[in-house]
């Protein structure tokens, strides 16, 4: 299997100039202890790797230099050294192609949140199809919502890979997957998806843009949070300091583990506070708010 083994039968290999691996959201190893192995074979043989964000350690970076050269931005999720020493966004022209790379979400943490409200998709997608159009790109790559699609407006091919871990520790990817672009040399290009748990042939994404952002998303994602777990959510979040929410989501990630892993059915109330009483990080300050809404 290589990259170029996805290409559609109607293309002749000779007349590609350039194959691109499209990835996102790694979330490394938080939400991701090992990457597939599927994504080695996949990606095999492609000329560039291009990351769009939540990377997680930089190391998984490395692990995928393996397969080719990669370059990378950092998303809103991601690990301090990750947001240290990557770029919010870049341009990145292969084979005379113009690509335009970002993870796609707000820099300040407001507008992010604001910007999560309402399911209109293509309001969505407008702002990468603009911040593409500024650059003089061709094609947008983004990541940050776990959603494989492929959009086309004005002169702009907009593709988000889709993504290797869940979005947060409440919810179980269902579908880990990558991309392959392939620039032609007339500067035409073809896009494809695979889906890592079928890595022998194409996968075709089937989002409805026009459908709103929360069907397309559910298509993907599936919570793995008991309701009466998820009743205290909102009350962690307004109770807890940013870095102190942090480390409880990092805690968690430890049961969430065993959930991707079929090892529990759920996340409940008694296995996320069995693990984070048996956290030896908790400061007292952050046990006893926790004891207030898990006591």
């Amino acid at each position: 299997m290589s990259a170029l083994s996805f290409l559609p039968v109607s293309v002749e290999q000779s007349a590609v100039a350039a194959v691109v691996g499209l990835a996102s959201d790694t979330h490394f190893p938080q939400r991701c202890r090992q990457l597939p192995s599927a994504i080695f074979d996949v990606l095999a043989g492609v000329d560039l790797i291009l990351h769009a964000g939540d990377v997680g350690l930089l190391s998984v970076l490395d692990d995928l230099s393996r397969i080719a050269p990669v370059v990378a931005v950092h998303g809103n999720d991601d690990t301090t050294e990750a947001e240290r020493e990557l770029p919010y966004q870049l341009v990145a022209p292969v084979a005379g192609v113009r690509l335009f790379l970002w993870h796609s979400h707000y820099q300040d943490p407001v507008a992010e949140r604001a910007s999560r409200i309402g399911d209109d998709m293509i309001e969505k997608l407008d702002r990468t199809v603009t911040a593409a159009q500024r650059a003089g790109a061709q094609i947008a790559v983004f990541g940050h919502w776990h959603i494989p699609l492929i959009y086309r407006q004005d002169s702009v091919t907009v593709v988000n890979p889709g993504a290797i871990a869940s979005g947060n520790e409440f919810t179980r990817q269902l579908v880990q997957s990558v991309a392959l672009l392939y620039v032609m040399k007339d500067r035409s290009y073809h896009i494809v998806h695979v889906d890592l748990a079928n890595p022998h042939c194409r996968f075709e994404p089937e989002v409805d843009v026009y459908g709103g952002f929360a069907a397309a998303l559910n298509r993907c994602s599936a919570s793995i949070v008991t309701p009466e777990l998820a009743a205290v959510v909102p009350a962690l979040r307004a109770l807890l300091t940013p870095d102190e929410l942090r480390l409880v989501r990092a805690i968690v990630a430890q049961v969430a583990h065993r959930c991707w892993a079929g090892e529990l059915p759920a996340l409940d109330l008694d296995n996320v506070w069995e693990q984070l009483e048996q956290s030896n990080n908790l400061p007292q300050t952050l046990r006893e708010k926790l004891l207030s809404i898990f006591g």
